[in-house]
This record gives structure tokens, C-alpha cells and sequence, in this order.
């Protein structure tokens, strides 16, 4: 069975947009064969309506994000790169013979660690952001999600980066030295 939270961030909470959200994932099931669980965050920031997926299924996570000047096209929008991450994953594993979907993959999420008996452990780490992007999109990337550390592909080095909230506010960059 399918497990589908959504969330109102400076919304109006109503039951249309809910159902709207509902049937456009419930879609998402036949890609997955299994039940799955996801929590939609709908939220208005000035002219921005933003529609963000967190979705997990059979080992799987997925988070998308999308924002337009309307709510009801990001939610289109967000579901429709959900649904073509998962077809994506599942052509991928079909062609390493494997038709069942095991592993995770991720597209965005953070860092946390938790304080436990003298010393932190790693709790949950996918903030990894596999395409190629600039400095700048994974500068961007890290304000829309919210995030305070991306690691990324650098597309000019072809080197994985980092892009880091400072304390003061400014973003940091590093990347392995050039060999």
C-alpha cells in the first residue's frame, strides 16, 4: 500500500491540491511494481510555488524538486522527473540482468549525524548530486534544496566537488588538487 504525506508550507492546506498530489504519484506505482512512501512539501516563497518528492521504494530514494509560477505545474513537473528517475533506474538495472529494484539512488538530501556515546555516527549521508554541474548550479542547487553540504561533479574537471554553507553565510567550494 501506498504511503503518501503532503505537507503545506506557507499554503493554504486544501484538499483538491492533496488529491491532485495523490493521483499524480499513485501513477508512479506501476513503475515501482511494490508500495512505496513519499512526502510531498508544497510551499509558496514569494512568486515561487515549489512542489518537492522525497520518495522511497524497495531500497530506493529519490528526491526531486521543482519550482514555477504555478503550484499545480510544479507538482506535474516534480512527479514527471520522479517517474522518469525511476524508469531511468529500472532500464538500468534490467540491462545489468537485474529486473527487481535493490539499490538506492539518490539526487539530493543531507548529511546527518547524530551525538551518541562519546563520539558521532553517521546516521544518513546521500547528499550526492551525480549529473555534471557547474559551481554555480551546485551553488543553487544547495539553496533549493536547503542543504548545507552538495558534493557534485565539477563538468569543467570532471573532478567530484563540494559546495559548503559557511558559517557567515557565504558558500564554500573545494575539490581535490589537480594530479
Amino acid at each position: 500500500m501506498n504511503q503518501i504525506n503532503v505537507t503545506f508550507r506557507h499554503v493554504d492546506p486544501s484538499q483538491a491540491l492533496k488529491d491532485y498530489v495523490t493521483g499524480k504519484l499513485g501513477k508512479i506505482g506501476k513503475v515501482v511494481e511494490k508500495s512505496f512512501d513519499a512526502h510531498v512539501t508544497l510551499s509558496v516563497e514569494k512568486y515561487r510555488h515549489i512542489a518537492e518528492v522525497f520518495l522511497t521504494a524497495r531500497g530506493i530514494t529519490i528526491k526531486a524538486f521543482e519550482s514555477t509560477e504555478d503550484l499545480y505545474s510544479a507538482i506535474d513537473l516534480v512527479c514527471d522527473k520522479v517517474e522518469r528517475q525511476l524508469k531511468k533506474y529500472r532500464e538500468k538495472q534490467k540491462d545489468k540482468g537485474q529486473a527487481v529494484i535493490t539499490e538506492p539512488m539518490v539526487s539530493g538530501s543531507s548529511l546527518t549525524i547524530a551525538e551518541g556515546e562519546g563520539r558521532p555516527r553517521i546516521i544518513h549521508s546521500d547528499n550526492f548530486l551525480a549529473k555534471p554541474m557547474t559551481v554555480e548550479d551546485a551553488a543553487r542547487h544547495l539553496d533549493m534544496l536547503r542543504l548545507d553540504v552538495v558534493m557534485f561533479v565539477n563538468q569543467e574537471t570532471n573532478q567530484p566537488s563540494v559546495v559548503f554553507r559557511q558559517q557567515d553565510g557565504n558558500i564554500g567550494f573545494t575539490e581535490p588538487p589537480a594530479r
